[in-house]
């Protein structure tokens, strides 16, 4: 959380551009209406469409599924930044702080983005931050990589490697999350 609100920090920073006196410029203010503001939906696409979307160009698939998963299976053009990172010593997953700042680094903000995970859950979670970081262009992959099961274990929404789509293993060289990682600390 302290990196989320650290990451909205920055980018409120970016706000002034163009200014000397750093009050925000008249195409940054947001007028005020008294009411709270409500986010902009994140438009979901399944696998088909997201095939679809990159094989036409244009689109930058962000993978935020945990380095093993995406070591072990993810589409070509994927770009690794988890959103979510094993913590062993509590025993589950968290947050990863460095979300933003590594996105931020390697993507810009008017990117076309299609962000994916295993099921779609973490990616809808990482398409409100990246939102909430000022990114525009956001499409949640619903179904991911592997797919959504019902309880019964019938498939309900397939999901990238379910539909047999091209998939590569490894940790995918300068699209990995180490290489990336490294882009943000220059």
């Amino acid at each position: 959380m302290v990196a989320l609100l650290l990451s909205l920090a920055v980018v409120g920073w970016g706000c002034t551009a163009g200014r000397t006196d750093g009050k925000p410029s008249a195409s940054t203010e947001r007028p005020t209406t008294g009411e709270p503001e409500k986010p902009m939906p994140i438009a979901q696409v399944t696998p088909e469409e997201a095939k679809r979307l990159l094989d036409s160009g244009g689109f930058v698939y962000l993978d935020v599924r945990t380095v093993p998963e995406f070591v072990n299976g993810h589409a070509p053009s994927a770009l690794n930044i988890p959103v979510m990172e094993m913590n062993p010593q509590i025993g589950g997953m968290e947050l990863n702080e460095k979300f933003l700042g590594v996105v931020a680094a390697n993507i810009p903000p008017g990117a076309q983005l299609i962000v994916g995970c295993k099921t779609g859950k973490r990616s809808a979670t990482a398409c409100e931050m990246l939102a909430q970081a000022g990114y525009k262009n956001l499409r949640n992959l619903v179904g991911g990589y592997a797919g959504i099961t019902d309880p019964s274990g019938q498939v309900v929404q397939e999901g990238w490697s379910t539909l047999g789509y091209p998939v590569e293993r490894g940790d995918g060289g300068a699209k990995s999350y180490v290489s990336l990682s490294e882009t943000a600390k220059r």
